[in-house]
């Protein structure tokens, strides 16, 4: 298992976008007191009782997924049934196969999502939510090898949302329910070289991706070419609108980025090159007309040390500064302009991966991340440590435990720290703070029941101690299921 610094600590190379996801979090009972922290004897006798119910919380659902055995082929002689969902589809299936590619190759997937959030801020406040939904997507063949088109209509519905707890990004604002067509493409290929969409989609990009953390992802539309030749692959484009996470409909991409009465759009472009075995390049810029530019750059190795261990190293650097009529004004002058480097360094024995990671931004202003999560390596659940001048160093480590325990369960920790930051509008020093992350992922081989098959459940811990502020904290349960109906 190869586990990468991300707010969804997935696997690295994993697309978010594709995967079923299930997370939880530590509850409102998960309190950590460190020495001198608290000085009310009441708060601190509150806490420890916190950390007792949230400790004993945690173990019940280490055991209750550790308890799964994996299905073996000699325990399941015939096959078992598709799920019924998928047999409803099966007539239509045979009668497609001897159709033109165009029909006989259409993809029809259902993904469904449950998911529960309960977050309390460090600065006050407290979301809740559990939301239903997920999508449905539908994919053609290729005609004449060259033409495909492809929809994806998305949705999210309450099933409890208390009014005074808004906020989780599940449901749209005011915790209502929504539906969207958020994608919608026609596409032209020739081979591998040159893939060419246009209209809704996804892209997934340095700063510029699905996010796919919450209910539905973020997806774009505008016009977008990519493709590969021998070791470089390249992507390119014009994105003139955002359907953000929790929304209903397209919003300019300036106004995503702050500039409320724009309506400008982001030239994009990347390269990624393998000149050698384990080692990755990358270059990516993204022009937001009169918000901001932000260029990109990333390199990796990947070197097999012996039999067992290996070693992974990237380095990072982001460039960001104020452009055209500069509308995004988030620091104390338009014309700003900041930086951020980051170095990561990663130990994989067999099952085991260590990570350790250092980051560092500019003064000038905090790094802008409205169309998707920054790539940067001390990414957590709840902060990005991407303030304004502010340090952050990031340890973790992630196990897989098919071998040990059960087949599909892993687990991820990664504790991340920043320090120095400023407030980029008033150069006031910002609060030192400190997360803590908990993955906890079962993927279960299951062959029976016929309807779990294909499912997979993410349990998520955080707490987030900011300096001169109450202990903030998030719990996260999501159950995502995918089929491929046709």
């Amino acid at each position: 298992m190869i586990a990468t610094v991300s707010r969804g600590a997935l696997p690295a190379g994993a697309r978010a976008d594709l995967v079923p996801r299930f997370e939880t979090t530590i509850g409102d009972s998960m309190v950590i007191v460190g020495p001198g922290r608290h000085d009310d004897a009441t708060r601190t006798a509150r806490a420890r009782s916190g950390m007792r119910g949230a400790v004993g919380a945690t173990l019940l659902v280490f055991v209750s997924l550790t308890s799964i055995t994996p299905a073996a082929a000699e325990d399941a002689p015939p096959p078992p049934p598709a799920p019924p969902v998928e047999r409803l589809f099966a007539p239509a299936r045979e009668a497609m196969k001897d159709l033109p590619p165009f029909l006989r190759d259409t993809d029809l997937k259902l993904h469904w999502r449950s998911y529960y959030l309960n977050r309390k801020n460090p600065e006050g406040g407290e979301n809740e939510a559990w939301a239903f939904g997920g999508w449905l997507s539908y994919k053609s063949g290729w005609l004449f090898d060259i033409f495909g088109i492809g929809a994806t209509l998305y949705g999210s519905a309450p099933l409890y949302a208390p009014e005074d707890k808004d906020g989780t990004a599940l449901l749209k604002r005011g915790q209502d329910g929504y539906y969207v067509r958020g994608e919608a493409y026609a596409a032209l290929r020739y081979q591998d070289y040159v893939l060419v969409k246009g209209y809704r989609q996804i892209v997934d990009q340095p700063y510029i991706n699905p996010i796919d953390n919450r209910m539905t992802p973020n997806t774009f539309e505008g016009v977008t070419a990519g493709g590969k030749v021998d070791v470089v692959e390249y992507f390119a484009g014009y994105l003139w609108k955002i359907k953000p996470r929790n929304e209903d409909r397209f919003i300019p991409m300036s106004k995503q980025a702050g500039a409320a009465s724009s309506d400008d759009g982001v030239i994009l472009g990347s390269v990624r090159v393998t000149p050698l075995v384990g080692l990755r390049v990358t270059a990516a810029e993204q022009y937001g007309i009169n918000t901001f530019n932000t260029v990109y750059l990333e390199g990796e190795y990947l070197r097999p040390l012996n039999e067992y261990w290996k070693l992974r190293v990237g380095v990072q650097l982001t460039d960001q500064r104020a452009v055209g009529d500069e509308l995004v004004a988030t620091a104390d002058k338009t014309s700003w302009s900041t930086q951020q480097g980051g170095v990561r360094v990663q130990a994989l024995y067999r099952e085991l991966t260590l990570t350790s990671a250092f980051s560092i931004t500019g003064s000038g202003n905090s790094i802008q991340s409205p169309w998707g999560n920054s790539p940067n390596y001390v990414l957590m659940m709840d902060r990005d440590f991407n303030r304004a001048n502010e340090k952050a160093v990031l340890f973790g480590v992630a196990y897989d435990f098919s071998r040990l325990v059960a087949q599909g369960l892993s687990a991820t920790f990664n504790f991340a720290a920043g320090w120095d930051a400023i407030q980029p509008k008033t150069r006031a020093s910002a609060p030192d703070q400190r997360e803590y992350n908990l993955t906890v992922d079962a993927r279960p081989p299951w062959l029976r029941p016929a309807f779990v098959q294909g499912w997979w459940l993410r349990v998520r811990g955080g707490v987030l101690d900011q300096e001169g502020a109450r202990l903030g904290w998030q719990v996260r349960l999501i159950l995502n299921w995918e089929r491929d109906l046709l």
